[in-house]
């Protein structure tokens, strides 16, 4: 693709380019949003041993209150 700006003299001419890099697809459970480039499988896996972390923790506080 080619592309031509004439100008003629005398004149200012301003140009500005912006290039958006797209989004890589991630992968999202509950709200919770990650992507670490290794595939859905990984991503899904991490998530996974997150909301288990922070359900062990929760037990350990609620035998802690009682």
């Amino acid at each position: 693709m080619n592309k031509e700006i004439h100008i003629n003299s005398g004149e200012n001419v301003e140009i500005n380019q912006t290039i958006t890099e797209p989004k890589p697809d991630s992968t999202s459970v509950g709200g919770v949003s990650l992507t670490t480039g290794y595939g859905w499988g990984v991503d899904v896996g991490i998530i996974l041993i997150i909301v288990a972390g922070l359900y062990v923790a929760k037990k350990m506080v609620d035998k802690w209150i009682r």
